[in-house]
C-alpha cells in the first residue's frame, strides 16, 4: 500500500471505531450475496432453471433467519481490527444456528402443504458453508489491511525470536497484533534439532548455534527470548553474542502476568542482569516447605529489606497462620504493607507490621511475649562493608547484640526454629561487617549446643542482585546519569544470587536443618565486577568505554578482592538438595565466647571501637582486616585484649 494512502487511513480511521450497525448491515449484505452464490452453484450455473420468484422468497426467508441469529449471538458487536477467537466463535455459532433453523423450516415446508416454504436443504448447507467462510475471511482481511495501513508509517524493527515452541509462536502472534510498532520477524532460533530448517508461518527455524552467522548477514535490532526453560549455557551464549553486536535482548514475562491470558507486545521487556547468572533454575520441595510453615506464626526481622521482604512474599504462599513483620525502617515497612494488603486479604492471612529496633531488648521481648512466634527468620543486619568499617560499634551493636536478643528470646519462648541470615563475608572476614556476622554465627552455634527446644540454623550466601545495597542498583543509577561506572579493581569478583532464589534456599534450609548447622548455597561461579558492568552497559543499548566510561577507584576499607565459599578450617557435607551444603565448623569454648562478648559489651558501653574490634579479632582468629584502619591490630603485639 502506498505510504500516502496508509498515512491517510491511519489519520482518518486510526482512532475511529466502526459502528456495529454498519457491521451488521455488511453481514446481511454478505449473507444475501452468498445465498445467490449458493443458488447458482446448486443449479450448476444454469440460470434458466431458477425461478426468480422462488429465489427471492427463499433469499428473504434465509436472510431473515440469519438476521435474527446475528442479533441473538451479537456477532457484529466486536471491534473488527481486534477480532479474535471469541469473535470467530460467535460468527460460526450464529451461522450454524441459522442453518439448522433453515433446514428445519425446509423439512416443515415439505410436510405441510401450501406452507409457502420451498427452501432446498442442499442450498441451505452450501450457503452456510460459503457464508461462514466469507464472514470469517472478511474479518481477517479488514484486520490485516488495517494493521498494515497503520504500521507502514512505523520504523521497521527486525526481530529474531529465540524459541520455536508454543511460547515462541505466542510471541510471534503478539508482535503481529501490535499496531504501535512494525516488527519484522527475520527468523526463529531453537535448541531442538528436530525443528531445524522447518518453518512456522513462513519463517525459517535455525539452530541457536547459527546466531552469529545470522547476525552477520541479517539486519537485526532485537532478539526476544520466547522459550520457557532454555538451557542456561545456550541462553547465556545467545545473549553474549547479541550484546557483542549491540542487539537488544528482550524476554517474555511469566504466563501468570499476561493480560487476560494473552501476551501483549508491550509486556515484552529488556532482560535484566539477573537473567544472566547462567545456571539451572533452582527447584524446591514445595510440599516439604508448606508442611513446615502452614498454620504457624512466623516472625521475620528486617522484614522490609531486600531479603526480608522477599521471604515474606514467598512465605505467604505457604499459608502461615500469622506473620509478625519487624523493621525499624518506617517508610519501607509501610511500602511493604501497601504492597501486600490485598494479597493478605485475599488469602485471609493475619499480619502485624511492627516498627521496632532489634537492639531494644525490652521492645523485642514484649513482641515475643504477645505474639508467641513458632518460626523466626532473623534477616535484620547492617551489611554495607565500608560504612560499617567507619561505624564499627553500630555494626557490633546490631549484628551481634541484636542477634543475641533474638536468639535468647527464641530460647525463652521455645520457638521451634530460628534461622539466621548470614553472609559469605563471614568466611575469613576482612571487615568489621563480616566479623560481626561470623560472631553472630558463633553465638548461635554455642547456644544451640545447650538448648534442646529450639533448632538454630544459619544460612550463608553471597551478594544478591537487585538488593538495595547491590552493586547492580548502584550501576543502574550511574548508567542513567551517563557514567562513569566506578569499580574498585579490575580483578575484583563476587558470588551472586537473585533475591528470590536466595530466599527459596533459605526456606529449604530452614525446614530441613538440624540444630547448630551452617548451610552454604551453591552460588555458581564468581563473577568479575568489570564483566558485570560491561553487560549492564550493553543491556542498556550503550557501548562500554565509548558511551559509558569506567573508573577504577581501588578497594574500599574492609573489602576483599575475591569472596570465599568456606574458610580453611571448614569442610562441607552434602544434603538432599544439590544446591545446599552443610559447613562443618569446629566448636568454640562456651566460656571463651562469653568472656569476649563481655569485652565487646564493655567497649560498646565506653564507645571504644578499637577495643571492640580487638575483642572481635580474639574471638575470630582468622579475621584479618584489609585496607582498613584496624589492620594494625593484626600485628602480634597488638592482639591482646588488655
Amino acid at each position: 500500500m502506498a505510504p500516502r494512502w496508509s498515512s491517510y487511513i491511519n489519520r482518518k480511521f486510526g482512532t475511529r471505531i466502526l459502528s456495529k450497525w454498519i457491521v451488521l448491515c455488511f453481514d446481511i449484505m454478505l449473507t444475501m450475496f452468498t445465498y445467490s452464490m449458493a443458488y447458482i452453484l446448486r443449479y450448476n450455473f444454469n440460470l434458466e432453471q431458477i425461478s426468480y420468484t422462488v429465489y427471492v422468497q427463499d433469499m428473504l426467508l434465509t436472510t431473515g433467519v440469519f438476521f435474527v441469529s446475528y442479533i441473538s449471538f451479537k456477532s457484529y458487536d466486536g471491534i473488527i481490527r481486534h477480532s479474535g477467537e471469541a469473535d470467530a466463535k460467535r460468527l460460526v455459532l450464529s451461522g450454524i444456528t441459522a442453518t439448522i433453523i433453515c433446514i428445519s423450516l425446509s423439512i416443515v415446508g415439505k410436510q405441510i402443504e401450501n406452507a409457502g416454504i420451498t427452501l432446498p436443504i442442499s442450498i441451505a448447507i452450501i450457503h452456510s458453508s460459503i457464508n461462514i467462510a466469507l464472514l470469517l475471511f472478511s474479518r481477517y482481511v479488514i484486520k490485516v489491511l488495517f494493521y498494515q495501513a497503520t504500521r507502514n508509517n512505523a520504523v521497521p524493527i527486525p526481530v529474531i525470536i529465540y524459541g520455536a515452541g508454543r511460547r515462541g509462536i505466542q510471541v510471534l502472534q503478539a508482535l503481529r497484533r501490535d499496531t504501535e510498532h512494525n516488527y519484522q520477524i527475520q527468523a526463529f532460533l531453537d535448541d531442538n534439532p528436530s525443528k531445524f530448517n522447518k518453518t512456522i508461518e513462513g519463517i525459517r527455524i535455525f539452530s541457536s548455534a547459527k546466531l552469529p552467522e545470522l547476525l552477520s548477514r541479517l539486519v537485526v535490532k532485537e532478539l526476544i527470548i520466547g522459550i520457557h526453560n532454555p538451557k542456561p549455557e545456550n541462553k547465556l551464549e545467545v545473549v553474549n553474542v547479541c550484546l557483542e553486536r549491540q542487539v537488544i535482548v528482550k524476554s517474555v514475562p511469566p504466563v501468570e502476568d499476561w493480560i487476560s491470558n494473552k501476551l501483549q507486545a508491550r509486556q515484552i521487556k529488556s532482560i535484566d542482569i539477573e537473567d544472566l547468572l547462567g545456571r539451572e533454575p533452582i527447584r524446591l520441595q514445595n510440599d516439604h516447605i508448606k508442611n513446615a510453615i502452614a498454620g504457624k506464626t512466623v516472625l521475620i526481622t528486617g522484614a522490609a529489606g531486600s531479603i526480608g521482604s522477599e521471604l515474606v512474599r514467598q512465605i505467604i504462599e505457604y499459608q502461615p497462620g500469622k506473620l509478625i513483620l519487624i523493621d525499624q525502617a518506617e517508610s519501607d515497612l509501610y511500602d511493604l504493607k501497601m504492597e501486600l494488603m490485598f494479597k493478605l486479604q485475599h488469602k485471609q492471612l493475619a499480619a502485624q507490621f511492627i516498627i521496632a529496633d532489634i537492639t531494644h531488648e525490652d521492645r523485642i521481648k514484649h513482641i515475643f511475649e504477645t505474639t508467641s512466634p513458632q518460626l523466626v527468620f532473623h534477616a535484620a543486619a547492617y551489611k554495607h562493608v565500608p560504612l560499617m568499617e567507619e561505624h564499627a560499634l553500630e555494626a557490633i551493636h546490631v549484628n551481634i547484640f541484636g542477634t543475641i536478643h533474638i536468639v535468647n528470646l527464641s530460647m525463652a519462648h521455645q520457638v521451634e526454629r530460628c534461622v539466621l541470615i548470614s553472609t559469605d563475608k563471614a568466611i575469613n572476614p576482612t571487615s568489621v561487617m563480616g566479623a560481626t556476622k561470623r560472631a553472630a554465627e558463633i553465638y548461635i552455634q554455642e547456644k544451640s549446643r545447650t538448648n534442646s527446644d529450639t533448632t538454630f540454623i544459619t544460612t550463608r550466601f553471597g551478594n544478591v542482585l537487585g538488593s538495595q545495597g547491590s552493586v547492580v542498583h548502584y550501576f543502574h543509577k550511574q548508567i542513567e546519569a551517563g557514567g562513569p561506572l566506578t569499580i574498585t579493581d579490575p580483578e575484583v569478583s563476587r558470588f551472586f544470587m537473585t533475591i528470590p532464589e536466595a530466599c527459596q534456599l533459605v526456606l529449604e534450609a530452614a525446614v530441613m536443618g538440624k540444630t547448630s548447622e551452617i548451610y552454604t548455597f551453591d552460588m555458581g561461579e564468581p563473577v568479575k565486577i568489570v564483566d558485570l558492568a560491561k553487560k549492564m552497559v550493553l543491556l542498556s543499548g550503550l557501548v562500554p568505554e565509548k558511551d559509558i566510561k569506567f573508573t577504577f577507584t581501588g578497594l574500599r576499607p574492609g573489602e576483599k578482592l575475591h569472596e570465599e565459599v568456606i574458610h580453611a578450617d571448614e569442610n562441607t557435607l552434602p544434603t538432599h538438595h544439590d544446591k545446599i551444603r552443610i559447613a562443618s565448623t569446629a566448636p568454640y569454648p562456651a566460656d571463651q565466647v562469653e568472656i569476649i562478648l563481655q569485652h565487646l559489651y564493655t567497649a560498646l558501653q565506653r564507645q571504644e571501637p578499637t577495643a571492640a574490634v580487638r575483642a572481635l579479632k580474639q574471638l575470630i582468629p582468622e579475621y584479618m582486616s584489609n585496607n582498613s584502619g584496624y589492620s594494625s591490630l593484626d600485628r602480634p603485639d597488638k592482639a591482646s585484649l588488655s
